[in-house]
C-alpha cells in the first residue's frame, strides 16, 4: 500500500521536509549533551568527571526499561492525534525544558549539584525517549517505497548534520556573545529548548495526513514487553545492525566527549574548535545528499561496511601524529566526518528493512518497538562512550583547568582517535553477518504488499 497516495506528490515532499526538520531538534538536544555536557559539568558547574561518568551509565539502566516500553506504548497508542504524533506534540516542550535545566547551573552546594544534575539528566533522558522513538518510527508510516524511505532518511540526516554543525561550530561563540560563564550557557540552552519544541511540532504537523486518528472502536491490545523482546532477539538482521550501529555510536560519543579536551589540553588551540567542527559536519551534510545514490549503486550493506572500514584510516593517522598542522587536522577530521556520517545515515536506511523483515517473518508490525530498541542501543553506545571518556580521564588524574601530565595527554589522544577506530572495527565484524540483500528485500516487500491487499 502506497500510503503517500493520500496526497499529491508535492504534498508528500513538503510533509517529508517537515518530518526531516525534526533532525534539527534531535541534534539541538542530543549533540549539545554529547559534545558539551561533560565539559560543562567539570569546567563550569564544578562536578568531577567520574561523577558525570556514573550519571550517564546509571541513566542507561533506566533507559533499558523505558525505551522498549515507550516503543510498545507508541505502537499501541489510540488517540485523536494518531499513534505517534501526540508524543511529539506534548513531549517536545518537556524535552526543551530539560535541556535548559541541565545547563542552567543554579547556585547549589557540591552535594546539591550532584543531585540536581542527576535529576535533570534523568528527566532529559525520559523526555528524549518519549519524543525521539515516535519520531524515528514514523518513516514506515509515510511510505513502504524503499527509494522514498531512503530520501526521507537522507533529508532527516541532512537536518541532523546541519543541527550538529550549528551546535559544534557556533555554540561556544554564541555562549560567549551571550555573556559567557554560567549565564551564557543558561541563556543559550533556553534558546535551544525553544528550537527543540518548535521543530518537533513541525514534525507532528507534517505527519498529520499519514499518522491518522485512531477510532474509538479500534481494538486495544495489551502491552507484551516479553513477547516483543523475544521476537526482536529472533530478528537476526536487526541484531547485526543493532550491534554495528551501537559500536559506531559509541565511537562518535567518545569523539564528542573528548573533542574539546583534545583542543584545550593537547593542542592548546581552542580557536580551532569551530573550524574543525565545521569541516567535520559539512562533509556529513554532503553525505546525506548522496546517501540514496550510494545505497542504490553499492547496496546498503556494502555502503555501511566500506564506510566503517574507511573511517578508521584518518583516525589512525591522527592517533599516530596528533600534532598535525591546522590544515592537515581539518582535512583529516573532515574526511572522518564524511565517511562516518555515511555509515550512520545508511544504518537508518537499513532499519525499515529490518522492520519489514519482522512483519514478514513473524506477522507482526512493531515500528515503535524496533525503533525503540535501536534508539536505546544508540543511547547506550552514547552513554558508554561518555562513560569511557569521563571515567578514564578521572582515573589517569585529569584535573580541569590545569596543565596535564604526558600520560593524561596520551590518554586524551587515544580516546579521541584510538577508541573510535576500535568501534568501527567491531561494526565491520557485525555487519559481515547481516544477510538481507536487496533482492531478498524486494521479495519480502512484494509478499507484504499482497498480504496487505488481501487484508
Amino acid at each position: 500500500m502506497e500510503q503517500e497516495k493520500t496526497g499529491s506528490k508535492k504534498a508528500f515532499i513538503l510533509d517529508s521536509l517537515k518530518y526531516a526538520s525534526g533532525g534539527f531538534g534531535f541534534s539541538f538536544a542530543n549533540i549539545m549533551v554529547i559534545s558539551y555536557l561533560t565539559f560543562f559539568c567539570t569546567d563550569i558547574f564544578g562536578i568531577s568527571s567520574v561523577t558525570v561518568a556514573g550519571l550517564m551509565l546509571i541513566t542507561r539502566f533506566i533507559d533499558a526499561v523505558t525505551d522498549p516500553v515507550m516503543g510498545i506504548l507508541a505502537d499501541k497508542t489510540r488517540s485523536h492525534w494518531g499513534r505517534y504524533r501526540p508524543w511529539m506534540i506534548f513531549g517536545a516542550p518537556v524535552l526543551g525544558l530539560t535541556v535548559f535545566l541541565m545547563f542552567s547551573s543554579p547556585s547549589l552546594s557540591s552535594a546539591q549539584k550532584v543531585v540536581f544534575i542527576y535529576a535533570t539528566y534523568i528527566f532529559y533522558s525520559l523526555a528524549m525517549t518519549a519524543v525521539s522513538i515516535p519520531f524515528f518510527a514514523l518513516v514506515p508510516v509515510y511510505t513502504d517505497n524503499p527509494a522514498k524511505r531512503n530520501v526521507m532518511i537522507s533529508w532527516k540526516g541532512l537536518c541532523v548534520q546541519f543541527g550538529r554543525m550549528f551546535i559544534t561550530t557556533f555554540s561556544l561563540p554564541l555562549i560567549a556573545a551571550l555573556g559567557g560563564g554560567k549565564r551564557g550557557w543558561a541563556i543559550y540552552a533556553a534558546l535551544l529548548g525553544v528550537g527543540i519544541t518548535i521543530t518537533f511540532w513541525i514534525v507532528a504537523w507534517g505527519a498529520k495526513p499519514y499518522d491518522k486518528p485512531i477510532t474509538a472502536d479500534t481494538k486495544h491490545e495489551k502491552l507484551n514487553l516479553i513477547g516483543e523482546m523475544q521476537l526482536a532477539t529472533k530478528n537476526k538482521p536487526f541484531l547485526m545492525l543493532l550491534i554495528a550501529y551501537s559500536t559506531d555510536t559509541l565511537s562518535n560519543a567518545v569523539v564528542g566527549a573528548t573533542n574539546i579536551y583534545f583542543f584545550k589540553y593537547v593542542l592548546d588551540r581552542m580557536n580551532l574548535v569551530p573550524a574543525t567542527s565545521f569541516a567535520l559536519t559539512i562533509t556529513g551534510v554532503v553525505v546525506n545528499l548522496i546517501m540514496p545514490v550510494v545505497c542504490k549503486v553499492l547496496g546498503k550493506k556494502k555502503a555501511f561496511w566500506y564506510s566503517s572500514f574507511l573511517a578508521m584510516l584518518p583516525l589512525l593517522l591522527l592517533m599516530i601524529h596528533p600534532y598535525s598542522t591546522p590544515t592537515a587536522l581539518i582535512v583529516l577530521m573532515g574526511a572522518y566526518g564524511f565517511i562516518s556520517a555515511l555509515s550512520s545515515s545508511v544504518a537508518w536506511a537499513i532499519l525499515p528493512d529490518c522492520i519489514d523483515y519482522a512483519e514478514w517473518k513473524f506477522g507482526q508490525s512493531s515500528n515503535g518497538f524496533i525503533s525503540s530498541v535501536f534508539t536505546f542501543m544508540t543511547k547506550m553506545g552514547t552513554a558508554i562512550g561518555g562513560f569511557i571518556a569521563s571515567f578514564l580521564l578521572g582515573v589517569v588524574g585529569f584535573i580541569a583547568n590545569q596543565p596535564q601530565t604526558s600520560f593524561v595527554i596520551g590518554t586524551i589522544v587515544f580516546l579521541r582517535f584510538g577508541v573510535p577506530a576500535l568501534g568501527h572495527l567491531a561494526s565491520l565484524i557485525s555487519m559481515h553477518f547481516y544477510d538481507l540483500s536487496e533482492d531478498k528485500m524486494f521479495e519480502i516487500r512484494a509478499e507484504l504488499k499482497k498480504k496487505r491487499i488481501a487484508n
